[in-house]
């Protein structure tokens, strides 16, 4: 039976760069449980997970191991009797006998299986109602039987999950898809010239480590044999691909599978340029102000956006292409093909408008607009196509273009991310119509609240400017709730307003006169805080020792991340910082010390925390023991002294062991 996925052309027994993978999954299915288990393996569409099954499944050691063995392809749309009656039929190598007329095929697959040693391979096999159409009729004994599941979706691969972790097939690295293609195009042993050996390797990386698309190129390359036909090849792989509708049939075939909220957040990233890393912190907020993401409770919205993003990367339609030091999502983007199908679905479902760069047209009442500042020139496919939506080229300083004159037609716009060109003082009129921005994003020379003081929907402001005039004003946005602004000086706050949605806040500077419990409690929801504490900053000479000592340091009781710079650190600040009951995430940067520079942690402890980021800290030596930190993941520092000593105390029994380290100045 050679039921491969049907949208991609087989891979034979030449698998490149899967043995590893092979290994590990031969592992599972020999020398684990003893019971019934499940090893899933999980993927997107045409990464090889059909081939690393059906290589796994025609081994030989495999087939002596186990007294039986079935494939049943599934796929979306299924019949549950025709698949468990093939999978009886080759169970029982009984492939002539008439087993249409059986009422209960199901129970006789059971009871044929009981006592043996089975293995059965659901291919592509897409939700939990598909298991649990199937799962009755295997039967679970002490023989080591295998189920082996492959799917797209990772929920799917949890659901069934038993005893063994679900196996998430990585993308080929370069030199595995080098391998590859030069097998595919240079058969019965030739290699490849020497004058195609960088083109070809160049075109391998174009493919993104997919094996499928990889051999789809390979047989184009293999008719083509000059090094100017595989350069074009490489820098426009996907309109290359002879199957495309094919291609775009199984995506299609995602996509409705995608519970609905899911579908405007992955259409939405389709509009980014190819190959773009997408930054997931301003992602999740967009997602937010285009109200594709809503709840009840709008204080879990971040949350809520998380969880759809982790969702679409389960369902590998999207990949993250770079995480942060404590290992969360960072950047991701979406690969060709699935860019290319969320324009053609952008087109189709009228989901945005296109603006080309100083040409519009009337705008529509009820459509969503954004407008991402990103290449300095329009590509290619951006000219070509028809999709709607809002792409300008990237400016630069020198360039005099002005992007507001737009802005008069676009008045519902929600998004307006400018964070990559440098703006001059063309601002005050700039925003006056946009009274519905929900998220703005500037870069310019100076900034005046006034000018935004009216966007009373605005969720996300972010400034990074020279020169910063804040006003009281900003408190009476009720909406807001990140405001990420290059250190500002926090206005005074009237006793009755109280901003129950802002959730990020910083780099503020502030005095510790001015951190009240009153103060705070404005802000009840706060969960992170980039701070600059004025006392401990170019007027420390003002303070002695022990006025620092005595000063009372108050934080919001909600933090889980909190980033403090260009302070003296006391024992009662880091007293302060261990009180904070839900912190996961420090970072320190630019810290110093009163008298001499040893930071002992004492009986201080950070019950919650994950992840320490310590940049420039001025000190020689840091004492803490093992309970200083029990939940701690992640440790960064770069700590400066001549010669800096790391002391770690660890509880022994009733004694306690002290273990040294010398570090020299060093970024972990």
């Amino acid at each position: 039976m050679e039921n491969f996925e049907e949208s991609y052309p087989s891979i034979d027994e030449e698998l490149v760069g899967f043995d590893d993978d092979a290994e590990n999954i031969f592992k599972y299915l020999i020398r684990g449980e003893k019971g019934l288990d499940v090893v899933s393996i999980v993927g997107m569409a045409g990464i090889g997970k059909t081939a690393l099954a059906r290589k796994i499944y025609n081994n030989h050691i495999i087939i002596e191991h186990f007294d039986v063995r079935a494939w049943c392809s599934v796929s979306q749309t299924y019949n549950k009797r025709e698949l468990v009656l093939q999978i009886l039929k080759q169970i029982t190598g009984d492939h002539r006998s008439n087993y249409v007329n059986l009422d209960y095929p199901e129970d006789i697959l059971r009871k044929c299986l009981l006592g043996k040693r089975y293995f059965v391979v659901l291919d592509n096999i897409w939700d939990g109602k598909a298991w649990d159409d199937f799962q009755s009729c295997f039967p679970n004994s002490d023989c080591g039987s295998r189920i082996m599941i492959t799917t797209r979706d990772e929920g799917m691969a949890s659901y069934a999950k038993r005893a063994s972790d679900p196996y998430s097939l990585p993308f080929l690295k370069d030199e595995k898809s080098w391998e590859l293609l030069q097998k595919r195009v240079f058969q019965r042993g030739n290699s490849c010239p020497l004058e195609l050996v960088k083109v070809g390797q160049l075109v391998a990386k174009k493919c993104k480590g997919i094996p499928s698309l990889i051999i789809m190129i390979a047989e184009i390359l293999s008719r083509k044999r000059e090094a100017s036909s595989w350069l074009k090849v490489a820098y426009d792989v996907s309109s290359y691909v002879s199957n495309k509708e094919m291609s775009m049939k199984t995506l299609q075939s995602s996509y409705d599978h995608l519970p609905d909220h899911l579908k405007p957040c992955l259409l939405y990233m389709g509009l980014f340029p190819k190959n773009f890393g997408i930054p997931v912190s301003d992602l999740l907020k967009w997602w937010i102000a285009e109200e594709f993401v809503q709840n009840i409770d709008t204080l879990k919205l971040e949350e809520l956006s998380e969880i759809c993003l982790r969702d679409l990367v389960g369902s590998n339609l999207v990949v993250v292409s770079r995480t942060r030091s404590n290992g969360k999502m960072k950047r991701c983007i979406v690969l060709d093909q699935v860019r290319e199908f969320c324009l053609r679905k952008i087109t189709e479902e009228k989901f945005m408008q296109l603006i080309v760069p100083y040409s519009y047209p009337d705008q529509p009442e009820e459509q969503r607009l954004c407008m991402y500042i990103q290449d300095r020139t329009m590509t290619s496919d951006f000219k070509e196509s028809d999709q709607e939506f809002i792409v300008h080229p990237k400016f630069s300083i020198l360039d005099h273009k002005n992007p507001f004159r737009l802005l008069n037609n676009l008045k519902l716009v929600r998004v307006l991310h400018l964070m990559d060109i440098y703006l001059d003082n063309s601002l005050p009129t700039a925003f006056q119509s946009l009274a519905h921005l929900r998220y703005l994003s500037i870069f310019v020379k100076a900034f005046d609240f006034k000018w935004v003081s009216h966007l009373l929907h605005l969720q996300t402001l972010r400034v990074r400017s020279s020169y910063i005039m804040i006003s009281p004003a900003i408190w009476k946005m009720s909406k807001l709730r990140h405001v990420d602004i290059n250190e500002f000086p926090v206005p005074v706050c009237e006793d009755h307003i109280v901003l129950h949605n802002l959730k990020t806040l910083g780099m503020c500077s502030m005095s510790v006169a001015d951190m009240t419990r009153k103060f705070w409690d404005k802000f009840p929801n706060v969960e992170e805080l980039r701070l600059h504490i004025n006392e401990f900053g170019d007027h420390i000479s003002d303070y002695s020792s022990s006025a620092l000592m005595n000063l009372d340091i108050i934080f919001p009781s909600r933090l889980k991340c909190l980033s403090l710079s260009e302070i003296f650190l006391t024992d009662e600040l880091v007293s302060s910082i261990a009180k904070l009951q839900c912190l996961e995430t420090l970072k320190l940067s630019e810290i110093y010390f009163t008298g001499e520079k040893h930071w002992d942690l004492g009986d201080n402890t950070f019950e919650q925390l994950k992840f320490l980021k310590l940049h420039r800290v001025f000190m020689t030596k840091w004492s803490c023991s093992e309970d200083s930190f029990p939940c701690l993941e992640c440790l960064v520092k770069r700590i400066v002294g001549s010669r800096s000593k790391f002391i770690s105390r660890r509880k022994t029994n009733d004694d306690d062991v002290i273990s040294e380290q010398q570090n020299y100045s060093s970024d972990l």
